[in-house]
Parts: structure tokens; C-alpha cells; sequence
């Protein structure tokens, strides 16, 4: 446990290793470009609830390390139902990444030092996850690549 600082600091502050997803959370959610009427619409909540829903199991089931290079363990949260240019509805989450090491090479996002005696770094990043045509939700991609 000791030579893996971000392991350490996620069970230190009680976080689920290696995908906290605790701030995924239907009550939690903001809006962006939704009117206030659109959520009072039949089938709205469930709506809302089945992609809180699939975005937490997407990352409590996921390689993370394969999701952002270099990264060992995220912490997802703060959602928003947002409408975008076409009109789709989506969601979209706040992605921490953490990692050790020297993370030159390993990621092109902004690294900010963290932890006691900066023995871990993370990365901050936005996952968007939106419906196909089968209206199973799905991910849609990162902000930035």
C-alpha cells in the first residue's frame, strides 16, 4: 500500500478504489440548456436515472488505466443534463484522474501535483455519455483528447 500514494490517499479519505463514483448522483444533478418545464415531462426522471445509472457502472467496470494514460483510479462526479448544438440531450460528468510517477508521455491533459510530498499527480477531464438510436445510453467521448 505504501508505494502506491494514490491507493493510499483514496482509502485514506474513503473512496472506492479505483472508480469512486459517489458524487454520480440523481439528486445532484445540474442543467444546461434544459428548461425547467422539459423535467416535469413524463418519463424525464427515468430518463435522467437510467444514464446516472449507466455512467456509474460504465466507470466502476471499466480499465481505467485504458480509459486516460496513466491514470490508476478516477473519481467521477458533479453530472449535468445538458442540450447541445443539435438539439440531443446528454449527460455529462467531472473526471479526476490520479497517477504516479512521472507523467511525461503518459497524458496530454494539465497535470496538477497532489498528496504529501507531491507523490501523486491528477488530471482533470470531462466524460459526455449521450443515447443511440437504440436509446440505450452509451459514451460519448471526452472533452479534451
Amino acid at each position: 500500500l505504501a508505494d502506491d500514494p494514490v491507493s493510499e490517499y483514496f482509502q485514506s479519505h474513503h473512496m472506492e478504489y479505483p472508480a469512486d463514483v459517489a458524487g454520480v448522483v440523481l439528486m445532484g444533478v445540474r442543467y444546461a440548456g434544459i428548461d425547467r418545464d422539459e423535467l416535469l415531462e413524463p418519463g424525464a426522471r427515468d430518463f435522467v436515472g437510467e444514464g446516472i445509472f449507466f455512467i456509474k457502472t460504465y466507470f466502476e467496470k471499466a480499465d481505467i488505466p485504458s480509459l486516460i494514460p496513466g491514470v490508476s483510479a478516477v473519481i467521477v462526479k458533479r453530472p449535468v443534463l445538458y442540450r447541445d448544438e443539435s438539439g440531443e440531450i446528454g449527460l455529462m460528468v467531472t473526471v479526476e484522474g490520479f497517477g504516479s510517477g512521472n507523467p511525461e508521455g503518459k497524458t496530454g491533459l494539465q497535470v496538477t501535483w497532489a498528496g504529501k510530498e507531491r507523490r501523486f499527480w491528477k488530471v482533470e477531464n470531462f466524460a459526455y455519455f449521450n443515447r443511440s438510436d437504440f436509446y440505450a445510453w452509451k459514451f460519448g467521448g471526452w472533452v479534451y483528447e
